[in-house]
């Protein structure tokens, strides 16, 4: 299920709502918390990612061959899995190896599991 929030993105979205509204910053946490639920918090050990404000990215997975990154939206509180393969072009394929495969798999496998907890955490 995806959802959405009107929660301020940073503090100083939050600060400029507050000023709007001539409220206090205390006043206005309550009245979202009240009209919107609980302000949404991103998984243990994700951080911000660069030049966003809703994409949080957790540890990621490297090996020689690729990069496997946990997301989180704080916006829709939704999880993915991103994934970079080197020496990858569009519109070419990556190659792997039957080796290279079973490697990724199991990287893939538990970045996943471990995605599948933060994303209980975050519900």
């Amino acid at each position: 299920m995806t959802k959405t929030t009107n929660w301020p993105a940073t503090v100083r979205e939050f600060g400029n709502l507050a000023d709007q509204r001539g409220m206090k910053s205390s006043e206005l946490f309550e009245e979202l918390e009240r009209d919107l639920g609980p302000f949404p918090m991103p998984p243990t050990g994700y951080t911000l990612a660069e030049e966003s404000d809703d994409r949080w990215i957790g540890p990621e997975r490297v090996n020689r061959g690729w990069i496997i990154t946990p997301v989180w939206n704080s916006t829709t509180s939704s999880h993915s899995i991103e994934v970079w393969m080197a020496d990858h072009t569009a519109p070419t394929y990556a190659n792997l190896s039957p080796v290279d495969a079973f490697e990724f798999a199991a990287d893939l496998i538990a970045v996943a599991r471990a995605s599948q907890g933060d994303a209980e955490q975050t519900a």
